[in-house]
């Protein structure tokens, strides 16, 4: 009778009730009931139990591992809906290494040049970060003549909590592409998508997912393409199915735990300056800031720029200009900081802006961009650089994950200390020229490393190392 009381609680949408009732039923029935099992997940998945549900998922999917492994794979999928911890990331890694097939013969002579690529993304939606990226880089290597056939695994569609068919809807990103079935199961989804790549006769495959997409994992496990490479957008797929791995960011690279295989970081290209430059001409009036001469800001949560020496510097700025402001984009408690400018009376020249979804507008009003002293996003960095901001960082010797100076890597605007750090900024915004040259040496540096006409002959370049092993 639970079992249907806790069925019946969250078909009327009571998921606080339906939680304790389901979670009963699933313990009784040892995982043998599929309904039961979809039901408490599900449940766990609408109250934003994290947790619960990533042991949950794991655990049913680890029941149904060798009597349903396509059912498993869906299940190991909402575990990372929730929060698991590496050692059960690397477990369901593992499986798949057991499910690998064996990398195919080298169908052409070493060193004969990569002519068609395919990539192996999850979506071509215009709001899944990997299909954006995708449109970039295929532009990129068509200059390069290089020819990419995409193929997309549709991991979302029709599944769990969005039974809906994405597939059957327009890609917003990329015109060109084989939009996978959702009929059948994971791995009958999975064998489709491989046999697509095999009939294609491609050169490599890029998969441009992390381990959560299953099927995307699946379709790297039947090794369809000779050569295969992970494009990280996160950590990567931690399982050995790869001859490379290309990780979007630096950090990912210092974590992966795939030391034998070569890997690389290749930033996505922010592509904030053709934003920038859509927007209005008087940005500055209409974010009441008519009375500034010079504009500084921040991108990043409240807690990384709390430091007093980052708060020293932005004070000495707006303390040495009377006309200057600084800019706060980002989540976070403003008490402390807002205390702070107060008592040295600087507070009515600093804005205080909240999460900021786009970037172009602040970034349109900026003149210098203050990367914080605490680790910080390294994609926030890069944006300031497209944008062709004025940058100052500091070379962090004690926090290994800090790599703004890294990417900055120009080093007039790296700092060793917050003193420098005040000099560096106070020079830049005391002479219009100095701003017009830095400016300079920051879009040559941007265009040079991190553009998307860049991104084609890196990825061929990685590709080749990877062959001349």
């Amino acid at each position: 009778m639970s079992h249907d009381n806790g069925l019946q609680a969250l078909k009327d949408g009571d998921v606080k009730t339906a939680i304790p009732l389901l979670a009963k039923a699933v313990q009784e029935t040892a995982y043998s009931s599929d309904a039961l099992n979809d039901a408490y997940t599900l449940a766990l998945y609408r109250a934003g139990e994290k947790t619960r549900l990533a042991y949950a998922a794991i655990e049913i999917g680890d029941s149904l591992l060798q009597k349903n492994p396509a059912l498993a794979m869906d299940y190991f999928q909402r575990a990372f809906l929730g929060e698991l911890d590496s050692a059960c990331v690397r477990y369901i890694g593992e499986i798949y290494e057991g499910w690998a097939a064996l990398k195919p013969s080298t169908k052409s002579p070493t060193g004969e040049p990569i002519k068609k690529v395919a990539h192996v993304v999850g979506s071509l939606q215009p709001d899944h970060e990997p299909a954006r990226h995708l449109a970039q880089l295929i532009d990129s290597l068509s200059e390069q003549g290089v020819e990419s056939q995409v193929f997309t695994t549709e991991w979302s569609s029709s599944w769990f909590f969005n039974t809906s068919d994405l597939s059957a809807e327009a890609p917003g990103t990329v015109s060109k592409g084989i939009i996978a079935s959702t009929a059948g199961n994971f791995i009958e989804r999975a064998e489709r998508i491989a046999s697509a790549i095999r009939a294609s006769d491609v050169d490599a495959a890029f998969y441009h997912a992390d381990l959560n997409e299953q099927i995307t994992a699946r379709v790297a496990a039947f090794r369809a393409a000779r050569l295969q490479v992970n494009v990280a957008y996160g950590m990567g797929m931690d399982a050995d199915l790869f001859d490379g791995f290309i990780h979007l960011k630096k950090q990912g690279v210092v974590a992966s735990h795939h030391s034998t295989e070569p890997r690389i970081w290749i930033p996505a290209p922010a592509d904030i300056a053709e934003r920038v430059r859509a927007c209005p001409p008087d940005m500055r009036h209409a974010m009441g800031l008519g009375a500034a001469e010079t504009v500084s800001a921040t991108f990043c949560d409240l807690k990384q720029v709390s430091d007093p020496r980052y708060l020293y510097v932005v004070t000495g700025l707006l303390k040495a200009f009377p006309n200057h402001f600084h800019l706060f984009a980002g989540n976070g408690d403003v008490k402390g900081i807002r205390a702070g400018f107060h008592a040295e009376g600087v507070l009515s020249r600093v804005r205080f802006l909240g999460a900021v979804s786009d970037m172009a507008s602040v970034m349109a009003v900026s003149d210098v961009y203050l990367c914080p002293f605490k680790k910080s996003d390294e994609t926030l960095l890069l944006e300031a650089m497209g944008a062709g901001k004025l940058c100052v960082a500091t070379r962090s010797s004690n926090d290994p994950g800090d790599f703004n100076a890294e990417i900055l890597g120009i080093p007039e605007f790296i700092a060793d200390s917050e003193m420098t750090y005040l000099q560096i900024a106070q020079g830049l915004l005391r002479d219009a020229e100095a701003r017009k040259r830095g400016a300079g040496l920051i879009e040559s540096r941007f265009h040079s490393e991190f553009s998307p006409a860049v991104l084609g002959r890196k990825y061929l370049e990685f590709l080749s190392r990877i062959v001349s092993r």
